[in-house]
């Protein structure tokens, strides 16, 4: 570690809401999976539902891209798909499942949440039991890599809200930013390999614009130059209100900050932490 400060009533042992900095660990899980055989991202999204219309043409992958064509609403501003899941439903996997496609799978790039909690589902599913799969999330991640003081919510019909709800401090989310930055090696074991960080950093096609600034697996990337005194290859995750995990890795750097960031400029916030380091 070489610097951290904290603001008056922090400290760092406070447990700080990832908002959507949860998705990363959703995406991550896939990825432990992905790298031990025991899923294959690329097989059509395993959804009952959607297995007599076009719906079923869509995959993991998409989901995983956020890139499935399905509406969805993302406004936390009024009563939107996104603010309704959340504060009404009690099974949050359920409400994206039940969405039409508004465009053809993997030609449209739409940030959701709901998207994120109806990959929870597909995640539930991968066990025999509803406790292996509470287990799985913390015995596979979480635990494995010391972020003890992480909390994960969970909804009324106990899947995890991995779109939006995991409290942890700020030094407990570097570790998943360290975790990333070391390609899945953690003292001595790999949770998976240098494969699923070059996925998961690519970008979706539909989502490399400069507005939107370059989203992968539920990570988002720089490679539209967001940032533009920041390397292109720089990936973070991302929460609602500012909360952000940078992985620099040509600089061997993990960044977090978990102060509201919305009117903050961080691009400078990035470059001059980047030019200290050089110095």
């Amino acid at each position: 570690m070489i610097s951290e400060k904290y603001d008056t009533g922090f400290t760092k042992d406070s447990k700080l809401l990832g908002w959507s900095m949860t998705k990363s660990i959703t995406s991550t899980l896939f990825g432990i999976l992905q790298c031990k055989g025991e899923i294959n991202i690329m097989d059509k999204a395993p959804i009952k539902e959607w297995q007599n219309d076009d719906r079923k043409n869509i995959t993991i992958h998409n989901l995983l891209q956020m890139n499935s064509g399905l509406e969805w609403v993302e406004d936390y501003n009024t009563i939107s798909d996104v603010t309704k899941m959340l504060f009404l439903e009690k099974d949050v996997t359920k409400t994206q499942i039940n969405k039409p496609l508004i465009s053809k799978p993997n030609e449209s790039w739409n940030y959701s949440s709901g998207t994120t909690n109806l990959l929870c589902g597909i995640l539930r599913n991968q066990f025999s039991t509803h406790q292996e799969y509470l287990d799985f999330w913390y015995s596979a991640l979480i635990d494995k890599i010391g972020m003890n003081s992480m909390v994960v919510e969970a909804d009324m019909s106990g899947n995890y809200i991995g779109s939006s709800y995991a409290w942890a401090t700020p030094r407990d989310w570097a570790k998943l930013g360290l975790l990333y930055l070391h390609n899945g090696h953690w003292n001595g074991i790999n949770l998976f390999d240098k494969d699923w960080v070059t996925y998961a950093t690519t970008p979706t096609p539909t989502s490399n614009t400069k507005k939107d600034g370059g989203y992968g697996a539920q990570i988002w990337l720089n490679t539209a130059k967001r940032y533009p005194d920041a390397p292109t290859n720089m990936y973070s995750f991302n929460g609602y209100k500012g909360q952000n995990v940078y992985i620099l890795p040509d600089q061997e750097l993990v960044i977090v900050r978990m102060g509201l960031t919305k009117n903050a400029d961080i691009n400078v916030f990035l470059k001059n932490i980047i030019s200290s380091i050089k110095n």
